[in-house]
């Protein structure tokens, strides 16, 4: 079972920590939501936990090393990274772009098979992207542009997948396709690492939710545990209601 843990980090831009002596365990099979307002630490934390930023202090092990002590490509076998807004570029058909997804499996020089290929025609197919494969990625709208970087970062097959904010740029229907594949992922014992906006996304998802305020945890369990008025109060204020003071099965402000 591959182990996944941050260790006692913190990270600042300048002097001033943005992220504060944090630690946290991430289980195969589960689901892990970061919650919190904007500016909280949630986007530092992600960039983080992918390697893209360095701790200043603290580590981030996978199965007990060091995710810096291991090279890029072998980095990208345990951990796929979905960014805020698709950035690679405009002139990339759909379906390359997708291939990318396949790049850590290939040698030097050599280019997807049939059978990788095929791969990635599933894995389109599974998140509604047929029509969009022989388009130019500047063809595509906000949200099909991240359903795409999403797509890719699922053609990677990587033990950890973390994603930043994968479905602000979504509309409903296409939220719980997204949402409804990330559940299907970590069923088959594999992590995943996300942040978000709404705080019902992690009670949809029978999630982990970590709140964070100020780069430091304020509390981290199940999400029937953490998002609750009297837990969320703490960052969202005291306007919070349940649906049974309103008309949906969620927590809202009103």
């Amino acid at each position: 079972m591959d182990s996944y843990s941050i260790n006692s980090v913190s990270f600042g831009y300048t002097k001033r920590n943005v992220i504060n002596n944090i630690s946290l365990d991430f289980l195969p099979n589960t689901i892990n939501v970061l919650i919190g307002l904007n500016g909280s630490g949630k986007t530092t934390l992600i960039k983080l936990l992918s390697g893209i930023f360095k701790p200043k202090e603290g580590y981030i092990h996978i199965n007990g090393k060091d995710i810096f002590n291991y090279s890029y490509l072998e980095r990208s076998k345990y951990i796929s990274y979905v960014a805020q807004g698709l950035n690679v570029g405009d002139d990339y058909l759909v379906k390359e772009y997708l291939s990318f997804g396949l790049m850590n499996t290939l040698k030097f020089y050599k280019s997807p098979t049939e059978i990788s290929m095929k791969k990635v025609n599933d894995a389109a197919k599974k998140f509604g992207l047929v029509n969009f494969l022989e388009k130019k990625v500047n063809e595509l709208s906000g949200g099909e542009k991240q359903i795409v970087s999403i797509c890719r970062a699922y053609i990677q097959d990587t033990k950890i997948m973390i994603l930043d904010e994968p479905t602000s740029a979504l509309d409903f229907k296409n939220q719980n396709l997204i949402l409804n594949i990330l559940k299907e992922v970590a069923s088959v014992g594999k992590t995943i690492i996300l942040s978000t906006h709404n705080p019902n996304h992690a009670l949809y998802l029978k999630s982990n939710a970590i709140l964070i305020d100020n780069g430091k945890i304020l509390v981290s369990g199940n999400a029937k545990e953490v998002v609750k008025k009297e837990v969320l109060t703490q960052v969202y204020g005291n306007d919070l209601k349940y649906s049974n003071e309103l008309d949906y099965n969620e927590i809202t402000i009103g």
